[in-house]
């Protein structure tokens, strides 16, 4: 499926920024499916975020992040909860 012409126009690419045209943001269900689909899709989506909280976890014990702008961020409700614009930030390590 990630690589069927039907849904790619362009399979064989590698290039990140299709996830951010229209076309890719109206694929059909399972057109792209990193950790599966159907009875087995829960073993590794589940994997995947206890990894992520674990590697984000590990960072904020030694670096934090320090907002570079210091502008409000304005939060935009779609499926879930995310900021209007990318929020810059650099990272210190902590002491």
């Amino acid at each position: 499926m990630h690589r069927d012409p039907t849904f790619f126009s362009e399979p064989e690419k590698f290039d990140p920024e299709c996830w951010s045209s229209s076309a890719c943001q109206n694929l059909p269900r399972f057109a792209y499916f990193p950790f599966g689909g159907g009875p087995r899709q829960r073993i590794g989506a589940s994997f995947a975020t206890t990894e992520a909280v674990l590697i984000l976890a590990t960072i904020a014990r030694r670096y934090q992040l320090v907002s570079v702008e210091k502008t409000p961020v304005l939060p935009v409700s779609s499926l879930t909860l995310r900021p209007k614009d990318p929020i810059r930030m650099h990272i210190e390590a902590r002491f």
